[in-house]
């Protein structure tokens, strides 16, 4: 099952491939980054535009757990994914 980290680079301006590198270099990501140039990635994925926003789907693209705002389900989020990854 594989695993997708969307991050955010909420410091404004139009992004671009340079503002995406810069901004993985800096925080040391791990993860793929892009740079959402033409503004189409954003309202998929978080079409109400609350920041943080955290979301899993289950290995049919369902959603099965989602929070908006905040991290509080840190705890709650690692046994969904350690349970999603027992059942594959």
């Amino acid at each position: 099952m594989p695993i997708s980290v969307v991050g955010q680079d909420a410091r404004g301006g139009t992004p671009d491939a340079d503002d995406a590198l810069e901004f993985a270099e800096e925080l040391e990501l791990s993860f793929p980054v892009l740079a959402d140039a033409e503004g189409e990635f954003w309202p998929v994925w978080n079409p109400d535009s609350v920041l943080p926003m955290a979301t899993i789907l289950d290995a049919d693209g369902v959603v099965i757990w989602s929070e908006a705002g905040g991290s509080s389900g840190i705890e709650e989020m690692a046994e969904i994914v350690v349970s999603l990854l027992a059942a594959e």
